[in-house]
C-alpha cells in the first residue's frame, strides 16, 4: 500500500463526479500498526459520554441486564448485570470539557461493580454493548478513567462468540502504586483458548503488557486495531502489543465495556470491599460493516474517493484525553467528525445523523460487503 494514487479494489460499484457533496463521505482513514499507507474504513461510532446526558436514551448503547451463575463464570459467586450499575454523570455545560459532572467527580458513563459480600450470591455487576453487530475491520477506541479498588475486572473489548474475541482487561488487584505496576492482559480467545478452559495462556495470542501510567488517576485512551490477520493494542497512542495470527476474528461482532467480579482468585479476585467505578468518557469506533444496507449507503454516498475531503483522516490520540485538572479543556477536547458539519453524512450516530442499518441481517450479512469492505475498498498504488 504505497504511493500517491487511490483506487478502489473493486471500482465497478462507483460512479465518479468529481467532488465530495460532504466530507468524508467515502471513509475515515487511519495508519494502523505503523503501517505506511493509511486504512480507510466507511462507518463510525462516535459517543461523546461527556456531554451524552442519559445513557438510557443513546441509540447506539445498550445497557444489559443478565444474571450468570457462579459455576458459567466460574467463580465462587454468580454476577447480576444490572441495568441500575450504568449511569450517566455528564457535564452539564456542553462547551465545558473539564470538571465534574452532575454527580460529582468522574464525568462520563459509571460502571459500577457493588462492593461487600454479596447476600444472595450475585455480585452487582454492569456492561453496555454497542446497539450494532457488524463491526468488521476497525480501530475501535474508548477513553476511560479505571478504579483502583482491588477485586475486580474492567474490559474494552470487540465480541463474536467466544471463540472470536478481542480483549483489553484490567484487573485492579494487579495494580501497586508502590512499583507503578499497572497491569493490561491483552487477549484474543480462540477455538484454541476455549478448548483451554478459556485460558489463552498457552495459545500464543495472550501479552501481559505494563502500561506506562497510572490508569487509576486519570481518563486514557485504550484502542484496538483490527485487520484482517492482525491485531494491535495500544494505549495512548502507543502500541502495546502486535498479535498476527490465525485466531484474529473473521466475522462481525460488537463492542462492549464491562467491569464485573466473580470472587475468582485467579483472575477478578474479589468481590471488592467496597463500590467499585470505572468512567468512560468516550467510544469512537470506525470500521468496515457486514450490514447490507450499508454497503447501499457507501455506494449512494462515495461519488469519487479521490475528490478532495472525500476521506478523511482519524486524528490520532498520543496524550491523555483526561478532564481533570486546570488543562482539562484542552487535553479532553478531542475531535468528533460527529461534532462537524457535513462530516458524518448518512451514518448512525445517536442525535447526529439519520442513517439506519439492516436489523434483521444475519451475523456474516452481505458476503459482498464482507469481501467489498474487508480491506476496505482502496489500495495504494
Amino acid at each position: 500500500m504505497r504511493g500517491l494514487n487511490m483506487r478502489f479494489i473493486i471500482p465497478i460499484v462507483l460512479s465518479f463526479a468529481g467532488h465530495a457533496a460532504a466530507d468524508c463521505e467515502c471513509g475515515y482513514s487511519s495508519s494502523i500498526g505503523g503501517s505506511v499507507g493509511p486504512y480507510i474504513f466507511t462507518d463510525l461510532i462516535e459517543s461523546d459520554f461527556l456531554h451524552i446526558p442519559n445513557i438510557t436514551l443513546d441509540t447506539d448503547w445498550k445497557r444489559q441486564q443478565f444474571n450468570m451463575s457462579a459455576a458459567a463464570g466460574r467463580g465462587p459467586y454468580g454476577m447480576n448485570y444490572s441495568i441500575e450499575q450504568v449511569t450517566s454523570n455528564p457535564i452539564l455545560n456542553e462547551n465545558s470539557w473539564s470538571g465534574d459532572g452532575e454527580f460529582g467527580v468522574d464525568p462520563g458513563v459509571q460502571l459500577t461493580v457493588s462492593g461487600g459480600d454479596p447476600a444472595n450470591g450475585f455480585v452487582q455487576t454492569a456492561e453496555i454493548d454497542s446497539a450494532r453487530e457488524d463491526l468488521l475491520w476497525g480501530t475501535y477506541r474508548a477513553a476511560m478513567k479505571l478504579t483502583l479498588t482491588p477485586g475486580t475486572c474492567a474490559a474494552f473489548f470487540w465480541y463474536f462468540n467466544d471463540s472470536q474475541e478481542i480483549d483489553m482487561e484490567f484487573l485492579s488487584s494487579q495494580f501497586n502504586i508502590d512499583n507503578n505496576t499497572f497491569p493490561v492482559n491483552l487477549v484474543l480467545q480462540s477455538v484454541q483458548s476455549v478448548q483451554a478452559g478459556y485460558n489463552a495462556a498457552g495459545t500464543g495470542n495472550y501479552v501481559v503488557a505494563n502500561l506506562p501510567f497510572n490508569p487509576t488517576t486519570g481518563y486514557h485512551e485504550y484502542r484496538i486495531d483490527f485487520i484482517p490477520g492482525n491485531v494491535i493494542f495500544y494505549a495512548d497512542g502507543q502500541i502495546l502489543a502486535k498479535m498476527n495470527s490465525t485466531a484474529v476474528p473473521t466475522s462481525p461482532g460488537h463492542m462492549i465495556i464491562t467491569q464485573w467480579s466473580n470472587g475468582n482468585p485467579l483472575w477478578s479476585s474479589g468481590p471488592p470491599s467496597h463500590d467499585a467505578v470505572i468512567s468512560v468518557s468516550y467510544v469512537k469506533a470506525y470500521f468496515n460493516s457486514s450490514d447490507p444496507m450499508r454497503e447501499i449507503s457507501l455506494t449512494k454516498r462515495c461519488k469519487d474517493p479521490r475528490a478532495e475531503n472525500a476521506i478523511c483522516a482519524i486524528p490520532e490520540q498520543t496524550s491523555a484525553p483526561n478532564p481533570d485538572g486546570n488543562n482539562g479543556n484542552v487535553s479532553a477536547s478531542t475531535y468528533f467528525f460527529s461534532n462537524q458539519k457535513k462530516e458524518t453524512n448518512n451514518q448512525t450516530v445517536y442525535k447526529k445523523s439519520e442513517a439506519t442499518t439492516a436489523a434483521t441481517a444475519g451475523p456474516h450479512g452481505s458476503i459482498s460487503l464482507f469481501l467489498l469492505l474487508s480491506m476496505i475498498a482502496i489500495v495504494l498504488l
